[in-house]
């Protein structure tokens, strides 16, 4: 009871600051001990956390709208699938017209290596969402509104894509922040959409799938399915880049100003999300 009562006392950018600063910590030393490196290591670290917060406040793990609940929840994560595929063809197929680059197909699939490539995806597009779109994400919505939680949670999951025991420069954080910080804000705005984790879930799922099936890099240049050639003389880093943020805009829009996503939050929170999303019209 006593530290129910404490965690309560917590201003909720403080709650959030010891979150994502044990989150960070246990990636550290993840980093450094291999056996820890795992996904269901920081799931781990991230379900204790939340779990411990939730359980102070009065609510269940539920509450963060991770579950799907019915027909709608399983339409929008099918749609999110589908629609981060095409976002990360249409990327990618810019990159490689741009840079001059050709894919060649292997010559064969592997249905077990891909099938165990779905699984890994689904299951790490699932953990991160609810790693930060899930506890953190929302008590700053609901405290702060949209656009403080939006941008506070594009810093952690910036760090989340680096690897913290190695030298990094200013210009990689930067590059990464502002990449990885567009696609926290596409996921944010999925669920500020819908109320629950479930589209943001699909649409990360579904780029992160096709990116690991296509190439659009000499730095990574072959997958299960194809292999990249480049002529390194006419290759741009920036085309890689420049596609990528309008694709992901172009995502922004389209999804913000959708008829077809369906609310489906449970419905003790129905009355803040409603809030939220006139705020945000």
């Amino acid at each position: 009871m006593k530290r129910k009562k404490l965690i309560n006392r917590l201003p909720v950018w403080l709650r959030v600051s010891i979150y994502f600063t044990v989150i960070i910590v246990a990636a550290y030393i993840a980093g450094s001990v291999p056996v820890l490196d795992s996904i269901f290591f920081y799931f781990g670290i991230a379900l204790s956390q939340s779990f411990l917060f939730l359980h102070a406040e009065g609510k269940p793990l539920t509450s963060l709208g991770i579950l799907p609940s019915g027909a709608s929840d399983w339409r929008n994560f099918f749609r999110g699938l589908g629609w981060g595929i095409v976002a990360l063809l249409t990327s990618a197929g810019i990159t490689i017209a741009l840079n001059g680059s050709r894919l060649e197909f292997n010559g064969r699939l592997d249905p077990v290596f891909l099938l165990i490539l779905v699984l890994a995806h689904i299951w790490s597009s699932f953990v991160q969402e609810f790693t930060y779109r899930g506890y953190p994400f929302q008590n700053l919505l609901k405290s702060y509104g949209p656009w403080v939680a939006q941008l506070a949670v594009t810093l952690p999951f910036a760090v989340m894509h680096l690897k913290l025991n190695t030298e990094i420069s200013w210009q990689q954080f930067l590059m990464t922040w502002l990449t990885t910080g567009m696609g926290s804000v596409l996921y944010g705005l999925c669920y500020l959409k819908t109320g629950k984790l479930i589209l943001p879930t699909g649409l990360h799922f579904g780029w992160n799938l096709a990116q690991a099936l296509v190439p659009r890099s000499p730095d990574e240049p072959k997958t299960i399915l194809f292999t990249l050639y480049q002529d390194n003389r006419h290759y741009q880093p920036l085309y890689v880049l420049l596609p990528y943020i309008g694709v992901t805009a172009i995502m922004m829009v389209l999804i913000w100003r959708s008829n077809t996503l369906e609310t489906t939050k449970e419905k003790q929170n129905q009355c803040d999300f409603l809030k939220t999303r006139r705020f945000m019209q």
